[in-house]
């Protein structure tokens, strides 16, 4: 049997037109354009998130520093606590949220984790509890 070097180059060439079409082709295609001033806009009401009544602990997240420290004697965290901020981000969603370490009177320590809406912050299940609030 022979082996045809010019059949090679045939299959060689054949392939690379067709990437080349591939990607001429991914290059061509056409996203949704928008202005840099559009901001994401979320539909979060099924979220779960229990919004913060309190006005004073809305301030205190608007504006306290990383490490900023607030003792309640309500909050949605239970009584007498100490909310202490981790820095903020922005999450996957779009808003800016916070982690928190609440300090029992106790003694006792665990976290939160709000987000910041139109309406003020919400009180947000940290993704690795459970429902009942258990790690």
């Amino acid at each position: 049997m022979s082996y045809s070097p010019r059949i090679n180059r045939m299959s060689v060439r054949c392939l690379l037109t067709a990437l080349s079409f591939t990607v001429i082709s991914g290059c061509a295609t056409h996203y949704p354009s928008g202005s840099a001033s559009q901001q994401p806009r979320y539909s979060l009401s099924n979220d779960g998130a229990k919004p913060i009544q309190d006005e004073s602990i809305n301030g205190f997240l608007d504006q306290s520093p990383t490490g900023g420290v607030v003792s309640a004697a309500k909050s949605p965290w239970g009584d007498n606590v100490e909310v202490i901020t981790d820095e903020s981000y922005l999450a996957a969603s779009g808003r800016e949220c916070r982690r928190l370490q609440i300090i029992g009177t106790g003694g006792d320590a665990r976290r939160a984790l709000v987000c910041k809406t139109d309406n003020g912050w919400v009180n947000q299940r940290v993704v690795t509890q459970t429902a009942e609030g258990r790690l």
